[in-house]
């Protein structure tokens, strides 16, 4: 490929990542996008037919108009600040493709692009954006690098008269990409070295830049059918670590993830009633004490990383003993339902301590609330809306007076459980939501299942809430973590037991269809790219820092041990040691054979290291050639001027075509003239006059 189809291609697709970073981060809008990429496209075809660059008109000036045109569009249109700075970056962008003083301004396009790089990464902190750094990475080193090779040729202060021939003749083989990757990589290495060992500082505006779609069913107040329609999106909502005595650990099959806790229904909706009674500031690194359990039995650590979720709700399993993460103030209602009060949004980090044994009414915080609560059921709890007479008399044939509130409980669960699971919820009758599943459908969601069980145990005299959540089932067994998603959203109940507190009820039967969407191989290795690229890039923090630190360490010591062991052997145990292992002497044999041949073979030399010669050398080679078809040969200890004086032969006018020719080669070859396309054109003529 030639120098100069290289050179202007990288350019353009620099700047095609650069926009379509700011694209994938949603900082201009699509249809804004595409327009742009659609110049881009059409002044690489201009720039390809040498119709541009050209030198831009007297009376514009980027300056001038960055000075003077955005008050003016600021102040009568009054856009955003960040729409404001983009639209005129990429501006820019277009004008330093479409105008050029000299060679020099293809470093502006080159720090635009950076510039649009860097905002786009703070909009998008999915993986997609490593794929693009990388991208992006290598095309701009691949780029300076071709910059620096037009450079030599003419000068960076070149107009574009000038530049707008240059590379045309020359070629850019497979051995200047494959060195130069390699280069690049080593490089690459380096920059990751810096990033993972750079002290880390807290960058709060990275937060609460990046955007989320807002999510229903876990607000303090949720229309009944609301979680239904969550759980029709297969989106990941988080992605939970869980270790215990240092070593992973994997829960139950069924696991709850606690959101929110509801408490009042009127017929159609659920809203929370419940007051905030604990509120703690919280400094990110640091754990913030939630809930004291006084004799922890199932002590789990959990790292939660959330994707963009608009969501203030803190999910928890089991009872939280110790929070940090990515926020600065916390809080809890009557409910035990925890919330920061940030408006960051974007992807979130949690480490949580919890212990999964506990109940909820063994506990207490370190700032003491009112939790009368615990010791008799609140009226909240007890509050019904207006009900039809038929689940008046129906609720209390389930049950016995007799029978205590636990085994109540379970009774009214037993009969729920024998339903069937249906996300089709289509109204059938004129009965209220709740009578047309209890007497006439008698199918549905978890919603409706929890609803119906908060109205049946209210209704015989015990406190009741419903709690809406996440039922974590899925697990990547390639990473060791579980995955939730949004399809994952459950409802379920929480009764108030006398002397055992609020005990969890899910009176919701199987979805026979909850299996039926495993991940494949690629599919748990792409999603687990995913969960590290949040972990080690997005959010990595100081904490985790520490922790490489001490995992080096750890292995820097048991290396130092083997060494010492194995300087301990003698010659006799070393041979005894391998000949055990007949694979060793394999592939010690193999790296042997490897290293005496590959340098010695074609491909070897081919890929890593050719020099391209210049063109004048190029063009030599084929003189001589054409004259070796000739019979005439010319012998390696002679000069180029010795040479002529060998060809008295000849023909007059083939004799005029080899001295133009050496005249050229010597004038290109040792000195720093600069070849013309016309020139080229009749070197080459002559050439094949021979």
């Amino acid at each position: 490929m030639r120098v100069r189809t290289c050179f202007i291609s990288l350019n353009y697709l620099l700047a095609f990542l650069a926009v379509s970073c700011l694209l994938l981060g949603e900082v201009i809008p699509l249809s804004f996008g595409i327009l742009v990429l659609t110049m881009l496209g059409t002044f690489w075809i201009l720039e390809w037919s040498k119709k541009i660059p050209v030198m831009p008109h007297r009376l514009f000036s980027l300056w001038k108009i960055g000075l003077i045109v955005l008050p003016v569009i600021y102040f009568l249109f009054q856009p955003k600040m960040l729409d404001l700075v983009t639209g005129f970056l990429l501006f820019v962008l277009l004008s330093r493709f479409l105008y050029k003083t000299e060679l020099n301004d293809y470093l502006y396009g080159y720090l635009v692009s950076i510039v649009c790089l860097l905002i786009g990464a703070i909009f998008t902190q999915d993986l997609v954006f490593a794929f693009m750094f990388l991208a992006f990475y290598l095309i701009l080193s691949w780029a300076l690098m071709f910059y620096h090779m037009m450079v030599e040729k003419v000068g960076s202060r070149a107009a574009p008269q000038a530049f707008r021939f240059i590379g045309e003749a020359d070629t850019a083989r497979g051995s200047l990409f494959g060195l130069s990757s390699l280069m690049i990589m080593v490089s690459l290495v380096i920059t990751a070295t810096i990033f993972f060992s750079f002290p880390r500082f807290g960058l709060g505006f990275l937060e609460l830049a990046t955007s989320s779609s807002p999510v229903t069913g876990f607000s303090d107040q949720v229309r009944l059918g609301e979680v239904g329609e969550i759980k029709k999106n297969q989106s990941v909502v988080m992605r939970v670590e869980f270790t215990r005595h240092d070593r992973p650990y994997r829960p139950k099959s069924k696991v709850l993830w606690r959101g929110v806790a509801l408490d009042h229904y009127d017929g159609q909706t659920w809203r929370s009633t419940m007051p905030m009674v604990w509120r703690s500031r919280h400094r990110p690194g640091t754990n913030t004490v939630l809930f004291h359990v006084p004799n922890p039995t199932t002590v789990v650590e959990q790292e939660i990383y959330m994707e963009s979720f608009d969501s203030p709700v803190i999910f928890t399993h089991g009872v939280p003993m110790k929070i940090d993460g990515t926020f600065e103030r916390i809080q809890m209602d009557n409910g035990q339902v925890f919330k920061t009060t940030d408006n960051r949004m974007g992807p979130r980090r949690f480490s949580m301590v919890s212990d999964l044994g506990a109940d909820y009414h063994a506990f207490r915080l370190p700032i003491q609330p009112d939790l009368s609560f615990l010791q008799k059921g609140p009226s909240p709890h007890l509050q019904l809306p207006q009900l039809s007479d038929r689940l008046k008399q129906f609720a209390p044939t389930l049950v016995n007076d007799s029978d205590p509130a636990e085994l109540k409980a379970s009774k009214i669960m037993n009969h729920l459980q024998h339903f069937n699971y249906s996300m089709d919820m289509k109204r059938e009758t004129r009965l209220s939501a709740i009578d047309e599943f209890l007497f006439v459908r008698k199918t549905g969601h978890c919603e409706y299942f929890a609803s119906a069980m908060v109205l049946l145990l209210r209704i015989n005299g015990i406190p009741a809430r419903m709690v809406n959540g996440f039922m974590g089932t899925e697990w990547n067994e390639m990473g060791n973590y579980m995955i939730v998603r949004q399809a994952n959203a459950h409802s379920w109940v929480e009764a108030y037991i006398p002397g055992k507190g609020w005990k969890t009820y899910d009176p919701t039967p199987p979805d026979p269809n909850a299996g039926s969407n495993q991940l494949n191989a690629l599919t748990r290795t792409y999603d687990m790219m995913r969960l590290y690229w949040q972990r080690y890039i997005v959010k990595y923090s100081a904490k985790d820092q520490v922790k490489v630190v001490e995992f080096f360490n750890r292995r820097a010591h048991d290396f130092t041990s083997q060494i010492k062991k194995i300087r301990s052997l003698t010659f006799d145990d070393l041979l005894k040691a391998l000949g055990n292992r007949p694979e060793i002497w394999v592939g010690i044999a193999v790296l042997a054979a490897l290293l005496l041949l590959l340098p010695r073979t074609r491909f070897w030399k081919g890929w890593f290291w050719v020099p391209t010669p210049p063109y004048a050398a190029q063009l030599y080679q084929k003189m001589l050639r054409k004259l070796e078809k000739r019979g005439i040969h010319k012998p390696p200890s002679s000069t180029h001027l010795e040479f002529m004086e060998h060809l008295s032969g000849l023909p007059e006018e083939k004799l005029d075509c080899v001295r133009e020719i050496t005249g050229f080669y010597e004038q290109h070859r040792f000195g720093k003239g600069f070849a013309s396309k016309p020139q080229i054109e009749h070197m080459e003529k002559l050439v094949r006059q021979l």
